[in-house]
């Protein structure tokens, strides 16, 4: 069987020669008909072949998703064993350190940045503002537009097409 893009062009050279007055349009008509079924039996290996694709892309994304839960609770875990480790070295007098066999324990300070927690409304002047697109009303207001205006800044595109398989 041959290759999609062999039968592609193929069926696209048959299709300009129909166009020359010269070509016999039965044995052209013909070939295309034997294209055409081989064209549908390789899409329909490609179909297969797909749903295959997207069947363990949906599995996989499940099993991240189970291995995200398993992470979650295995990181969650180790942070509550740890507070109540450190919490049993403060309460016995421990929290210079600790020789646990294999282990050396020691209760430091965070670095870094002071935590801030804000308790009230903060004045414009410490207040970052981000400016963001209303890609809604752009998108409005180039459709507002007669067929003859353009737009200097933004432009509508083109949706596109996708394939559909049923």
């Amino acid at each position: 069987m041959s290759s999609l893009y062999e039968i592609t062009t193929e069926m696209q050279e048959l299709m300009d020669w129909l166009n020359d007055p010269e070509t016999d349009e039965e044995a052209i008509a013909d070939t295309l008909e034997g294209l055409q079924f081989e064209l549908e039996k390789k899409a329909e290996g490609y179909c297969k072949v797909i749903r295959q694709f997207e069947a363990d892309a949906e599995m996989f994304k499940t099993e991240a998703q189970r291995f995200q839960q398993k992470q979650a609770i295995a990181e969650n875990n180790a942070k509550r064993l740890k507070e109540a480790l450190k919490k049993a070295m403060i309460a016995t007098g421990n929290d210079k350190g600790l020789n646990a066999g294999l282990f050396k324990l020691k209760i430091a300070g965070n670095g870094g940045k002071r935590p801030l927690k804000i308790t009230g409304i903060v004045p414009d002047e410490f207040v970052k503002m981000m400016p963001t697109n209303d890609t809604d009303r752009i998108r409005d207001f180039l459709e507002s537009l007669d067929e003859n205006d353009s737009c200097a800044w933004a432009k509508l595109e083109d949706r596109g097409t996708h394939l559909t398989i049923k």
